[in-house]
This record gives C-alpha cells, structure tokens and sequence, in this order.
C-alpha cells in the first residue's frame, strides 16, 4: 500500500526542515519516489505529501484499473481530459452535475462494473425524481463522453452509456422540475422602470434586457467600443461570468462581492452562449439613452481623475479575426503599457464595475413591491413576444436572442398573449365570416 513518509532535512545553515516522498510507478523496472522538502513541520510535510498523493492518484498513476471506482474516475476524468479545452464554466457545471447527481447514486460502483442498464436505470430514476430534460440532456452527455475516454485509455473494453434513451412520454412520479420565466405585461414594466429609474445602476441593464433581449452576462458584458450610434446597433461579442473559488472565505464573499476585486474569484469574459456573436438593431430613444450614459461617464472620469476606477484586460480584447484565449479575466488598471484597457458601459459614477449580482436585489424588490412573476431572463422572453405579437420574422427573432435553432425560440414565446388572441378572433372573423 503506498503511504507518506516523512524525514527530517537540514539546510547549509543547519536549520531544521522535513521533506515528504511516497512511490509513484516505475520507470524501467526501477522504483521511482516523489519528493518535497522544505517544511517547517513533521505534520505539515505529511498533511501536504497526503494531498499531493491523493492528486497523483485521482490522477490514475496509482489506483489499479479494475479497481478504479466511479467516483475516483470521475476526479482523474476532469483533470486528465475537461481542464484541457473546456472554460470554467463548464467545467463547473460539470463538477456540480457529477457531485451532485451522478456520484451519489454510482460514486461507489467499480468503474468496470457499470453497465448500459445500471445507467438507463439511473436516467429513469432522475425522471421520476423530477428533473428537467435538459438535466437529463446534460447528465447523458457526461456519461458518453466519460465513458468514451474511459474506453479510449484502456479503463475499460466498451462504453456502458451507449444508445442510453431519455425517458419521453411518460409521466414521471414527481412533476418535472421548472423554473418558469414569464410575459411581462406593459403595466408591470412601465413600474418596473418607474422603480429602477435612468441614472440607477439597474436601469441600462433592465432596458437591455427588455428591449434588445440581451442574456444578463451579455448586457453587463457590453463595451462602448460595441456600440454603434451612428447606424443604431449594438455588437454582441461577449459575455462576463463569474470564476469561482471554492477556497474563498466568507470573509472575501462579504467584503468584496459584486466588485471586480473579488477576492479569490474573480469576473471574467468569455464568448457568448453558444458562440451566438450577432448584431443587434436598437431604437433611436435607447441609443439616446446610451449616448447621455457616455457623456456623463466622461464628465465623471474628468470629476474623479485619478480615483477614477478603470479596468483592462492582460490579453488582447478584440473579437476581430482571432479570438483571444479564454477566460480573458477582468482587472484593476495595470501599469502603463502593460494591459489592455477596456470601457464597460454598466459602471457606477466612479467607474466601479456593477456586476450582474446586483440582478439578485432587483429581483428581490420587483417581487416583494410589484409583482411575484419576475426575474431577468423574463425581460428576454417578454421581448421576444412582444416581437412575435407584431408578426415580426421567426428568423429574425432567433438570430436576434442568439438562438441556434428556431425550436428555442419557439420556447421562449410559448403563452399566448391576450394580443395574440385578439388577432387570432380577428383572423377567424375574417375566414369564417
């Protein structure tokens, strides 16, 4: 069995330190060790060299094949295969499926054990428990693709996920698990406005949301640099999220969310979902709105001068030709010369960055002071039936929210709007009359 051991060391100078080696494989018949001195402690060098061999052997180095367990696969998979191309993001929503659903129910089964109906059973039971098909979408994905590295490596001969089925009309034991966006009426918004009014921080980014159907990351992703006032467009080319630290202390969430300046996190931009870079036409009062944003920006960095906040970013932020590689991380101003400045259009008077975090206090009081059925994205879907009440182009609209197929689109607008109704009397009138 492979265990830490821990020897004490001295300097030139005869102080005292410990070094930690346990052994790795062999390299042409001949034992190898892997070391690490310079610990102050007996327990501090073995509490590291314990972390640093759990990592070699998540790893696969270690850990036998066939007795490799689901959920030691699982950790070697993500860092042997996911961190490769894939954006945090992802990784993050892969980490949480993973913990969250896959290893509580075949974390303990022995890699080669799984079989397709182990799995086609846990995809009937995620069903009956509730979940979403897109859950059930993105759980099978993970699977297939695990398993096919697992079978590419040699962990085991054939993939058990293959032609896995999501579970379709049939009624689960427990009603499917959603969370509704909803059609905004016109008496809602004009208060919604009337509460979050120009000059707030929430108000350019509710007005983007509402009238342009732009994803809450894109709208506070938005650079003037994407705007074009002479031809009355915006350019959508990114989006900001949120890289997260586990390690980060709650000490850090309270003293500095909702800044760039997050301690061990940090607000980062990446490429729009899924890739949807478009153009995207705005009315002459919105492009008057954004222009008055921009001169006041301007009086306020001549105010504020240097206590003026202003980012950059370390790599180049253009969206022309090639793209930069992601995550392209959000900072303080660097020294001359030595960043990429980059001109947010959501700041505060100061050039503070308002991130979408200020979203969740918004909610907070549109439901507890005008309406229960709110949150952002419901300014998406309310823009997009607004446009279809109009008989406005399908096309048109799903290039417009960045969809890649019509289907979603049709997601989107599916109530029917008292509108809709009245046009629909009004067509039959004419039919059947």
């Amino acid at each position: 069995m492979v265990d830490v051991t821990v020897r004490k060391r001295f300097r030139k100078n005869g102080e005292t330190m410990y070094e930690y080696r346990f052994e790795i494989a062999t390299v042409d018949g001949k034992r190898q060790w892997k070391t690490k001195c310079g610990y102050k402690t007996a327990t501090e060098a073995r509490k590291a060299g314990r972390m640093d061999l759990q990592t070699y052997e998540n790893a696969g180095r270690v850990i036998a094949k066939d007795k490799m367990s689901v959920s030691d696969y699982f950790v070697y998979w993500i860092s042997a295969d996911c961190e490769i191309d894939l954006k945090p993001t992802t990784i993050m929503g892969y980490r949480k499926t993973i913990e969250n659903l896959i290893l509580p129910k075949l974390g303990s089964y022995r890699l080669k054990s799984l079989t397709r109906e182990i799995l086609q059973a846990f995809l009937l039971e995620l069903y009956d428990a509730g979940y979403s098909q897109n859950t059930l979408v993105k759980v099978k994905a993970i699977l297939s693709k695990s398993m096919n590295y697992a079978v590419d490596h040699h962990y085991i001969p054939y993939s058990p996920a293959v032609r896995l089925k999501s579970p379709k009309n049939r009624r689960p034991k427990v009603p499917t698990r959603t969370a509704p966006h909803y059609f905004i009426k016109p008496d809602i918004i004009e208060k919604i406005f009337e509460r979050f009014p120009e000059r707030h921080p929430s108000h350019i980014p509710l007005k983007l949301g509402y009238e342009c159907g732009l994803r809450i990351g894109e709208a506070f992703a938005l650079c003037w640099e994407d705007i074009d006032f002479e031809n009355k467009v915006i350019r959508i080319n990114r989006q900001v999220q949120w890289l997260q630290d586990k390690e980060r202390t709650l000490v850090d969430k309270l003293a500095k969310n909702g800044s760039s300046d997050c301690g061990n996190g940090c607000w980062y931009f990446a490429p729009p979902k899924y890739d949807s870079y478009r153009i995207v036409e705005i009315s002459d009062e919105l492009a008057e709105l954004l222009l008055r944003e921009k001169v006041r920006q301007t009086k306020a960095m001549d105010y504020y001068n240097i206590y003026y906040t202003n980012y950059d970013v370390e790599q180049p932020f253009t969206f022309d030709g090639k793209e930069p590689k992601y995550p392209v991380i959000m900072n303080k101003l660097c020294k001359d010369g030595e960043g990429y400045p980059i001109h947010l259009v959501c700041v505060r008077d100061n050039g503070t960055f308002i991130s979408p975090r200020t979203m969740q206090n918004v909610n907070r009081c549109v439901r507890k002071e005008i309406s229960e059925e709110f949150d952002f994205h419901s300014l998406r879907k309310t823009h997009a039936t607004m446009l279809a009440e109009l008989g406005v182009n399908q096309k048109y609209i799903q290039t417009r929210l960045g969809h890649t197929n019509l289907e979603m689109t049709f997601e989107v607008y599916e109530c029917t709007t008292d509108l809709m109704r009245q046009q629909g009397r009004e067509v039959l009138n004419k039919i059947f009359t």
